[in-house]
């Protein structure tokens, strides 16, 4: 029985062991390209779950093709193991570094908001300058932070503002790690030389058919997304965001409800409490809206307002249940904007709530429902102008 028993743990032995090598990159070892993109999807679903902050972390090293031409393989085989163990002695016992090709590594950093992400890369990098400049090897590395579900809610699109930052850095004179805050959020169209004009076409094209439908279902809703877009773009424009990212949240907040095209007509105008199973079934509206507009690449920076704009501060919205800063910039904004919208038109249960009404609604609605900061500039720039208004008439 023990000889019988030792076997049996030998062969779980050397099947652990033959795992933990098919996702281990044999020169450097850390975890390779295949178990990258593997962790990565779980990760990212685990944060949805659970909606906790994802980070992640593209590191190129600087001038190494002309080190390896120069030096050959051998030599740059060795710098890559020395990498290596630098990046893996630099990160948490979470997180999970890997070799993504060649000189490129990324890391991910589970439950880990872009500030502290920004902190275990500046260590990284601080950490392999320190070594390649001891051994006298004239190498640095630049790297590129992106976190879920800011920048992404699909691990393509979180790989692709990562890299966009990493390349920044390169831009910018390289051995540094850049923020893909700092990146402006360009439509893939705009790089292939497309007409700006086409672009906003394609989008008010979209948000008409959208508008047509539900307005079809549910006249008290007319013109909606109109009003959320004014009011979004407003409070864009008071947090002085560049005019590209306004651009995406103009975008989004004419779109945010697109998802509502596949809700049954009696759902949408219903006058009476929902059932459980209706509500159910309207709060996969920003899903269903994100799988729309993910397949469309100029819209692609849209998806994260529009999945998210029905979460909550303090964690109780849908349908991640993220909370804080944890929630997309955009979708924050839209959140705002389209409650006041909502609140100030027309509805088959209710009156429309004066704005003044409303205004206080929003500040009763601050710290749990909306972003309170954000909601205290909305209410400053929307009390101007309604004052404004007040004088020119």
């Amino acid at each position: 029985m023990v000889n019988e028993a030792g076997i049996v743990i030998d062969n779980a032995l050397l099947y652990a062991d033959a795992i933990l090598r098919s996702h281990t990159d044999e020169l450097t070892g850390l975890f390779n390209h295949r178990y990258f993109h593997e962790r990565l999807g779980e990760e990212i679903a685990r944060s949805s779950r659970f909606g906790t902050a994802l980070s992640l972390i593209m590191m190129d090293l600087d001038l190494f093709k002309p080190y390896n031409d120069i030096y050959g393989h051998v030599a740059g085989d060795e710098v890559l193991r020395q990498i290596g163990q630098c990046v893996k002695h630099s990160v948490r016992g979470i997180d999970i570094p890997c070799r993504y090709g060649g000189e490129e590594f990324t890391i991910i950093l589970p439950e880990t908001r872009l500030d502290d992400a920004y902190t275990v890369a500046e260590r990284i990098r601080k950490t392999i300058e320190l070594e390649m400049f001891t051994k006298q090897i004239p190498l640095t590395a630049s790297l590129g932070l992106a976190s879920w579900p800011t920048d992404g809610v699909i691990k393509e699109e979180l790989i692709a503002c990562a890299d966009g930052a990493m390349y920044l850095a390169k831009a910018m004179g390289r051995n540094q790690t850049c923020l893909s805050t700092e990146v402006l959020p360009t439509p893939t169209s705009l790089k292939k030389g497309k007409a700006t004009q086409e672009i906003l076409g394609m989008v008010y094209a979209l948000a008409a058919a959208v508008d047509a439908a539900v307005d079809a279902k549910d006249h008290y809703t007319y013109g909606h997304s109109k009003k959320v877009a004014q009011s979004a773009i407003a409070l864009a424009e008071a947090l002085d965001l560049p005019p590209p990212k306004i651009a995406t949240i103009r975008a989004t907040a004419m779109l945010h409800d697109i998802g509502k095209i596949g809700i049954p007509d009696g759902t949408l105008t219903k006058p009476d409490r929902l059932t459980d199973e209706e509500w159910k079934l309207l709060k996969t509206h920003p899903q269903m809206g994100a799988q729309i507009i993910r397949h469309v690449p100029d819209l692609a920076n849209c998806v994260p307002g529009i999945q998210h704009h029905h979460e909550h501060w303090d964690g109780t919205g849908y349908p991640s249940g993220l909370s804080g800063e944890n929630i997309p910039l955009d979708a924050r904004i839209i959140a705002i904007a389209d409650a006041y919208a909502a609140m100030t038109s027309i509805r088959p249960y209710r009156k429309a709530m004066s704005p003044q009404n409303a205004i206080e609604e929003l500040r009763r609605s601050a710290g749990t429902q909306l972003d309170p900061k954000l909601t205290e500039l909305f209410v400053t720039v929307t009390e101007a102008s309604l004052s404004q208004k007040v004088e020119t008439q």
